[in-house]
């Protein structure tokens, strides 16, 4: 079982008090990956298997005590009730920053079973993209149907789930239900999008319109133009929120986190929004237009296109 396949599994089976010590050593290495990911944290169980008889189950009464009904009161280290279990805001926060979603945060359609991760795409061929966890449950996809309308409306839909798809049954709406182990990989520290599941709807994305510009940007800044060039280069919602930010600051120079606060973006640094492999082109323009130093400081390279920060046309 994969790393995403096993979160997946442990979200359905609401498998939030697992103990890494009683599993099989295989599991265990997998469920060590995730924690140290930060998919699967440490959390004080309310009921365990008795430490010393092993075989009743204690309730927690109070930190370092339980009952059991074989031993009566016992010991309790934090070890003992530390159990793992899966984080929901880790996931869909990795998810929105896999499809470039992170300037859009996650809101609730049904509690703790549905989420908006947000759209993708330009406006006359978008995708809304949408996460759900334990839907086999009738009356919660009752509950959704009941609330497309309102907030998923006719718009060609996404739903990535926790749940295999053939048990989510969600007729007379335009939804594709798609494994979550299918529509992401693990990498490095986050999750990647799987090209086979999103490229087509994300190819939506880089065919901007010419608009007014601001400066080098189009008027809503998910485009520049470089000094030169007739065909302004795409951005990602995350990389216009960091090129916007540094531009309106005309030059001056900011700190590595207060830039990345102000863009409200999950990175650990700037150059993470423009993968060369990913973004080839948007990277030329974050090499063309940001300059840094050693002590962690950024600021607009404004003499590289030519135009005063804050200039518009």
């Amino acid at each position: 079982m994969e790393l995403l396949e096993l979160l997946a599994s442990c979200i359905e089976q609401g498998r939030t008090a697992i103990a890494p010590t009683l599993v099989g050593p295989l599991e265990r290495e997998r469920l060590d990956r995730l924690q140290r990911l930060g998919a699967m944290t440490f959390m004080p169980a309310q009921v365990i298997f008795c430490p010393h008889c092993e075989i009743r189950t204690v309730r927690v009464i109070a930190v370092g005590s339980g009952f059991c009904i074989d031993c009566g009161l016992v010991n309790l280290t934090t070890k003992d009730t530390q159990r793992l279990a899966p984080d929901g805001d880790w996931l869909r926060r990795r998810m929105a920053q896999a499809l470039d979603l992170v300037g859009e945060p996650a809101w609730t359609l049904i509690p703790d079973r549905v989420w908006r991760l947000g759209d993708l795409g330009r406006a006359d061929r978008r995708h809304r993209v949408l996460f759900g966890q334990r839907l086999a449950d009738i009356m919660v996809l009752r509950a959704l149907l009941s609330a497309w309308p309102s907030y998923v409306g006719e718009i060609p839909t996404i739903l990535v789930t926790t749940t295999q798809p053939e048990r989510v049954f969600l007729p007379g709406v335009q939804v594709r239900s798609v494994p979550l182990a299918a529509a992401f990989r693990v990498r490095g520290d986050g999750l990647v999008a799987d090209e086979a599941v999103w490229t087509g709807v994300r190819a939506a994305q880089t065919a901007l319109p010419v608009q007014a510009r601001v400066g080098p940007f189009t008027q809503d800044f998910r485009a520049i133009f470089l000094p030169g060039e007739t065909a302004p280069v795409a951005l990602t919602p995350t990389q216009s929120a960091l090129l916007r930010v540094l531009w309106e600051l005309s030059g001056e120079r900011i700190e590595r986190q207060a830039l990345l606060r102000r863009a409200r973006v999950d990175l650990d640094k700037p150059i993470v929004a423009f993968p060369q492999s990913k973004y080839p082109q948007a990277h030329r323009v974050y090499r063309a237009v940001v300059r840094s130093n050693q002590q962690g400081q950024y600021w607009w390279a404004h003499e590289a296109l030519g135009v005063a920060p804050g200039a518009a046309d």
